[in-house]
This record gives structure tokens, C-alpha cells and sequence, in this order.
């Protein structure tokens, strides 16, 4: 089967926010009120995170897919708790930016490096976002609690539908793998492995 994964690469910001870390660790610049320099390096070391998080778990995706001498259950488990890392840490970071955005303390100056709202914070994706989260935590509960029904999903895994390749020279070829199933799958966000 030929198998191309759509998970992009990022690439702007791919060495994360080394001139905040420079201008807090190195300079002392950092706001006077210790809770708002709290807030904006958690969000820093959130985001940061989370492009980690992405980037580990779209190695493991094409990993598991691209290595043909063994099996990839290593990969594929891998590449599962790195996006619900993501998740979860994009999930946090959206708070924090939401709170900087909307908190009167925080220096206009500070508020005018992200002078538009990211759509990220924007109400409908911040609200996918806590979903996912909220239904990653959600399983973890039912999974501990042993209330998982068979067949049921418990962990995030990259998925897509499977596309027929009309122009291929290799017969009854597909593409899969352009999203992870905590995107839109029907029947759930979070599709069992077992």
C-alpha cells in the first residue's frame, strides 16, 4: 500500500521563543507584577511544548508508516500520547493567552506583541480544543475506572479516510492519513486501538 501522512511540518517557530528566555533569564526583562510574568511563561513554555509534542508524534506517525522491517506498535503508541500531550498543552496555553489578552494588568506593551487575537484563543477553535482535551481526560477516567465498553475508543491516533489513487501504475492503491482522529471521525473523537 502507498501511504503518504498529511501532517505538515512547522517550521516558523521550529527553535520555539529563545529571545523571550533571553530577555527574561539573561536581561531581567520581565514584568514588575510577578503574576503576570508567571502567566506569560507558562504560555511561552506551553506553546513551546506543544510544537515538541507535534513534532515528536508526526516523527512517530511516519515512522510507523514509512518502516517496513517490523511492525510500529512503539511508534504508533508513541505518536498517540505525544498528540494528546499537544493537546492538552495547547489546550493550557489558550487559557493563558486568553487570560493575558483580557487581563487589565497586563502592560499595553506587552499586549501590543500580539496585537490581533490568535485564532487560536478565537472562541470556536479555544472550544475544540477543550474538547479534545476534555475527552482525552474523559477516557483516561473511564479506562481507569474500567468502564471503557468494548470496541470503544481509548487514545488518539492519526487517521484519514482512505483515497483511491486513480493515477497510480500499482493497482488498488490508497493514500491515508490526513488528520488526527481527534479531528472529526465519526462516532467519536478518539478511535480504540486493540
Amino acid at each position: 500500500m502507498i501511504v503518504r501522512v498529511a501532517i505538515p511540518e512547522i517550521t516558523k517557530y521550529a527553535n520555539g521563543f529563545p529571545s523571550h528566555w533571553m530577555n527574561i533569564v539573561f536581561l531581567g526583562n520581565r514584568p514588575d507584577a510577578y503574576k503576570i510574568h508567571a502567566i506569560v511563561t507558562t504560555y511561552v513554555r506551553l506553546v513551546e511544548g506543544a510544537f515538541v509534542h507535534y513534532k515528536q508524534a508526526r516523527q512517530y506517525v511516519l515512522a510507523f508508516w514509512n518502516t517496513h522491517t517490523e511492525i510500529g506498535i512503539g511508534s504508533h503508541n508513541l505518536a498517540s500520547t505525544h498528540f494528546e500531550d499537544c493537546i492538552n498543552s495547547m489546550h493550557r496555553a489558550t487559557l493563558c493567552m486568553i487570560r493575558i489578552r483580557s487581563n487589565r494588568e497586563v502592560p499595553a506593551d506587552l499586549k501590543a506583541l500580539v496585537p490581533t487575537k490568535p485564532r487560536f484563543a478565537a472562541e470556536g477553535v479555544a472550544k475544540r480544543l477543550r474538547d479534545m482535551r476534555d475527552t482525552i481526560q474523559h477516557m483516561d477516567e473511564k479506562v481507569l475506572n474500567a468502564e471503557i465498553p468494548d470496541g470503544s475508543p481509548f487514545m488518539v491516533l492519526a487517521t484519514g479516510d482512505e483515497t483511491p489513487m486513480l493515477d497510480s501504475d500499482q493497482p488498488n492503491q490508497t493514500l491515508e492519513g490526513d488528520r488526527s482522529s481527534c479531528h472529526r471521525r465519526p462516532g467519536g473523537l478518539l478511535r480504540g486501538f486493540g
